[in-house]
């Protein structure tokens, strides 16, 4: 009676108990216990070496049965210790689970177990359970060594652990990865089910105005972007992207999404992200940008990014190809919740017609346009309309030319379009966009009488290599030659010239209805914009560009002062991978 507890205070191991309670049992009834043979470790893996117990835990036998069950007692404790280091069994899963679970499987002889838990994934050499199999389609690989993660979880580790008996919770895995660089960082499963890429894109600026003395706009040193990417997938079709922004001298969420991704001709995508209107925002990504920020009518009117979800896509892949999306969105500009109830409908096409037209200078033209539209209920936003980054940055970044009085709001219906172009041909980039719609705006003193503010803007810019690199579209160049002063390794890097012309008309109601004072401010203006971008490397770049604007009417210098002109010198240094 007294050694069952004995040993439970000595071991506080419940395997052990069981196993010296049969043994006891076995002696109790005067049979001798077979001895089994000695544990083989695993190929490649040594045995682990029996712990001899200390000479406070030796108890002293005192007749021959009490000797012969302590030496029992102490040939379990040393078969135990060999096989909890192997990893084929848990100090607290049971020994009924060990003694009746077939070899090979976890729980079993030969199977992963470890820190308590059970591991129940498959093994490594199990097909991938179809969607009828039982199970459902489980991904492959070995079993987890825990069954949970090392670090603790938002919850405690599961009671009872994960089994094979059931679903829920989840049966982890333990599949291997394999790395590379390009794009990015990228670990991946050998077959390709789980992957994980992480990017970078670091832009520090310096903007200096041949007009000092303004305010709130200032000479200026400053990160506008500073983007942490992971994307990857779950297990196909699952696709995510997550990415952490720093603007300026805020912290905050930029990209989270989800994407199921069964055909190329047909994907959904859920969550935050960039929304499918202008082909300079939805097409071109910032690190491949002309030049440096995005037209007056971007930065000012279009929705730029928003919680919602759209079907999307690419048809006809072989011969013309067209990429659509469609989809329902928050309508608060670049905002993470929506401060009204209706929602904005947004629907972009960009078609390549001559894509099987190879080596011809039409191969790479492409044609197409996009409309947002809905019911707008809120403060204009962004309040005060400038000449550069306009929704996210400091007050200093941009000359303003518009300022919306503070009892304006912006309520009824809204609605912009797009049509583009784009035409890339050797050395050669030439994009053009057409933009214009309109919003309604209304006087807190009577939010019933709507007025209605048209905008008309368009854009062309242009890029050429002068160092012979050739384009098909819009993103990260290799330049022929990095630039390097090492002697044998000499080289200048890719040179681009750069320009954009971009004017923006708003309607003159906006004055005349009282929403924006003509003594501060303009309606009108155009942006002429030379520059040129130096790619260093794949990964590096220098851009340089003067923004010259011109105001239709004289703006808000400062406190005291207005200008007809500003003229900004912008150089930006680029990290990206």
């Amino acid at each position: 009676m007294f050694i069952f507890p004995f040993f439970w205070w000595r071991n506080q191991t419940f395997p052990l108990a069981l196993l010296i309670g049969i043994a006891v049992g076995g002696l109790a009834n005067g049979q001798s216990p077979p001895v089994p043979p000695p544990s083989v470790p695993p190929s490649g893996e040594p045995a682990a070496a029996a712990t001899p117990a200390s000479a406070a835990e030796v108890v002293a036998p005192t007749t021959d049965r009490e000797a012969a069950l302590e030496a029992r007692v102490q040939q379990l404790e040393t078969m135990m210790r060999q096989m909890a280091a192997q990893g084929r069994v848990s100090t607290t899963a049971t020994a009924t689970a060990t003694a009746t679970a077939p070899a090979g499987v976890p729980g079993g002889p030969g199977g992963d177990m470890g820190n308590g838990l059970i591991s129940t994934g498959p093994p490594s050499n199990a097909p991938r359970a179809g969607p009828g199999a039982t199970g459902g389609n489980q991904p492959t690989g070995t079993p987890s060594a825990s069954g949970r993660p090392l670090a603790p979880g938002q919850s405690s580790p599961p009671n009872p652990p994960p089994s094979p008996r059931f679903n829920m919770p989840q049966r982890t895995i333990n599949s291997p990865l394999t790395g590379k660089f390009g794009p990015g960082f990228e670990f991946k499963s050998a077959d390709e089910e789980f992957v994980l890429q992480f990017h970078n894109l670091t832009q520090v600026d310096f903007r200096g105005y041949q007009q000092g003395g303004q305010n709130p706009t200032r000479d200026t040193w400053e990160i506008p972007r500073q983007w942490f990417m992971a994307s990857g997938r779950i297990t196909k079709p699952w696709e995510y992207f997550v990415s952490l922004q720093n603007t300026v001298d805020t912290v905050n969420m930029l990209d989270v999404f989800l994407n199921a991704h069964y055909d190329d001709r047909l994907q959904f995508k859920v969550g935050r992200y960039k929304t499918p209107f202008t082909y300079e925002f939805y097409t071109e990504p910032i690190q491949g940008l002309i030049s440096p920020e995005r037209s007056l009518f971007f930065n000012n009117f279009a929705l730029n990014r928003s919680v919602g979800g759209q079907a999307w896509g690419r048809l006809f892949n072989t011969t013309a190809p067209l990429d659509y999306a469609v989809g329902v969105f928050n309508g608060s500009r670049n905002s993470y919740v929506d401060t009204q109830d209706a929602k904005n409908i947004l629907a972009y096409l960009n078609w390549r017609p001559f894509a099987l037209w190879v080596d011809t200078p039409l191969e790479n033209f492409v044609i197409g346009g996009s409309v947002m539209s809905g019911n707008v209920t809120s403060l204009p936003n962004p309040a005060t309309l400038r000449t550069n980054v306009a929704t996210s940055g400091n007050v200093v970044n941009g000359v303003p030319f518009l300022t919306f009085n503070s009892n304006v709001r912006e309520t009824g219906p809204r609605t912009f379009w797009d049509l583009h172009a784009a035409w890339y041909y050797k050395q050669l980039s030439l994009i053009a966009e057409w933009q214009a719609g309109y919003a309604d705006y209304a006087l807190t003193t009577n939010l019933a009488a709507h007025n209605r503010v048209g905008v008309q803007s368009y854009y062309i810019q242009a890029g050429y290599f002068l160092t012979g690199e050739t384009v098909s579209g819009r993103n990260v160049v290799t330049p022929l030659k990095d630039f390097d002063v090492r002697q044998g390794k000499r080289g200048f890097g890719a040179f681009e010239a750069t320009a954009r012309f971009n004017p923006l008309n708003m309607g003159r109601n906006v004055f005349n209805a009282g929403l924006a004072d003509p003594n501060l401010w303009t309606n009108n203006l155009y942006v002429v914009e030379p520059g040129f971008n130096w790619y260093l490397t794949q990964y590096t770049k220098l851009m340089f560009s003067w923004q010259h604007s011109v105001f239709g009417n004289p703006v808000q210098y400062n406190a005291t002062s207005q200008q007809k002109t500003s003229d900004l010198f912008l150089l930006r240094f680029q990290l990206y991978f």
